[in-house]
């Protein structure tokens, strides 16, 4: 019999397998995440590690076996939002997706009474449970801790699988997560800066200025705390025209791309693939969802529901002198909705756009 890995926010196929580790030696591995920084794990110094990377720039599995030894396997997974710009589950969600998991792994464990524990990394919390298999066949592993764990802007989901309770790799794999860290820190992309075609960012005593060579718009984006960051998720983000900011204290995100104005479809359109990408990924729906225009803003305002929070979206497009403004903003905060509509509408009112002389 085989355990079931658990699957979050997008469809990620893990393969199964085997593994073990020892008190030994650790080294610092850097795991690259494309535009999404990278994933900084101290690891046992005899462990291999083998990235499997999906297409479509969907997140990739790591997975770690002994280079000699005892059988184990670990399989680590970083997930990152959609385009949509909804927020990774906090605490209290993430609890519940393990204790789902937990659940569905009753019919193959041998004591149905899992417990699902708190563990704590370097930047935020997460949740576990171990299970023994009921009937493990040969070359199958009796034992898996499975969970998940927030570092930073990541949702790590992990799988543990050993043969028993006493294997050095369980708590060696525990201690590499729980000290993991991910690095957002972004500057231009690398050979972009010199094409006519990519976004260059130019941060002013009180402003960033976006500004495309090939566009005749220019954007200018107040700090107001906000931070350049690494957050692009592959596909249509993995372009040079893709920006991402973030306010960790003020919980707002804003991101966009500057594109030209024969790729606008319409904002009808892109409401209908929202609302599709958003049921694919499995996100709850939108609430009180609203069109309305802020200056030459057009706009699409909504919630989506987070337990005790207001988890608040606001859509931007302009369109002007050929070129498309998409622009997301999003607030999460324990106010009220109208709060934070208001808030967002005032960040988009501090922009400014501006036409490009000749």
């Amino acid at each position: 019999m085989r355990f079931t890995v658990i699957r979050l926010l997008m469809v990620v196929g893990m393969m199964l397998g085997t593994a073990p580790a020892f008190a030994e030696a650790t080294a610092a591995r850097n795991y690259a995440l494309g535009q999404h920084g990278s994933l900084q794990l101290t690891v046992p110094a005899s462990w291999k590690d083998k990235v499997s990377q999906p297409p479509n720039g969907l997140p990739p599995t790591i997975l770690f076996v002994p280079e000699n030894g005892a059988a184990f396997k670990v399989l680590l997974t970083p997930i990152w939002t959609d385009r949509s710009g909804a927020q990774l589950p906090v605490a209290a969600e993430i609890r519940k997706k393990v204790e789902l998991a937990a659940e569905q792994a009753k019919v193959q464990v041998l004591d149905t009474a899992l417990t699902v524990e708190e563990m704590k990394g370097s930047t935020g919390v997460g949740f576990h449970y171990t299970a023994t298999d009921r009937t493990p066949t040969p070359g199958e592993f009796k034992r898996m801790d499975q969970g998940m764990l927030r570092v930073g802007d990541l949702l790590i989901s992990f799988t543990i699988l050993s043969q028993d309770g006493s294997d050095p790799v369980n708590r060696a794999a525990m201690a590499m997560l729980e000290g993991a860290v991910h690095s957002t820190k972004q500057t231009a992309p690398q050979g972009h800066a010199a094409r006519p075609d990519a976004l260059q960012i130019t941060k002013t005593e009180q402003a960033y200025v976006l500004t495309v060579p090939a566009s005749r718009l220019g954007l200018r984006i107040p700090h107001n705390g906000l931070s350049l960051t690494n957050s692009a998720i592959g596909g249509p983000t993995d372009n040079p025209r893709y920006f991402h900011f973030r306010d960790d204290v003020k919980q707002v995100i804003m991101s966009g791309w500057v594109e030209s104005d024969q790729a606008f479809p319409g904002l009808q359109k892109i409401w209908a693939d929202e609302v599709a990408v958003s049921k694919k990924n499995g996100l709850a729906d939108a609430q009180h969802v609203a069109f309305g225009r802020l200056g030459n803003w057009e706009t699409i305002a909504y919630e989506r529901a987070v337990p005790n929070f207001t988890n608040t979206h606001l859509h931007a497009h302009w369109v002007q002198a050929g070129t498309w403004i998409d622009l997301h903003l999003s607030l999460t905060t324990n106010g009220s909705s109208q709060d934070a509509r208001a808030k967002l509408e005032s960040l988009l009112r501090a922009i400014v756009v501006s036409q490009k002389k000749p």
